[in-house]
């Protein structure tokens, strides 16, 4: 007979197995200035970053699909979103000389920019 402890290691170690991964952020080689693709995306803070790097043709094929460019310190600049090949949403993330966000601007269509400064607890 099993003890309780051992049943719960069991529980977990099955709950582990059985569970998908979390879908990892951004693409595993980055290029300043490259664009890559994504059906899919995470968020942390303010910043949105795409989710699995696709290529465009298998993003494209997707009702929404999102795009992001990054800069030199790998940290994403620009982050798109499309929705049935249309662009819908812009956003841009400013940084400071140290490297911390400093704002993110939201842009869409037909409506005035939105200029979120970053603060210590957001970023």
């Amino acid at each position: 007979m099993s003890t309780p402890k051992f049943q719960i290691e069991r529980l977990l170690l099955a709950l582990v197995l059985l569970l998908p991964p979390a879908a990892l952020a951004g693409p595993e080689n980055v290029r300043s200035g490259h664009i890559y693709y994504s059906d899919d995306f995470v968020i942390e803070g303010l910043v949105r970053d795409i989710a699995a790097e696709k290529n465009y043709e298998e993003v494209y094929q997707f009702f929404r699909y999102y795009e992001a460019i990054y800069d030199e310190a790998k940290r994403i600049v620009t982050f798109r979103e499309y929705v049935r090949g249309e662009l819908t949403l812009t956003e841009e993330y400013h940084y400071t000389s140290e490297g911390a966000l400093r704002e993110r601007i939201v842009k869409r269509a037909g409506k005035p920019d939105e200029v979120t400064p970053a603060s210590p607890a957001t970023d």
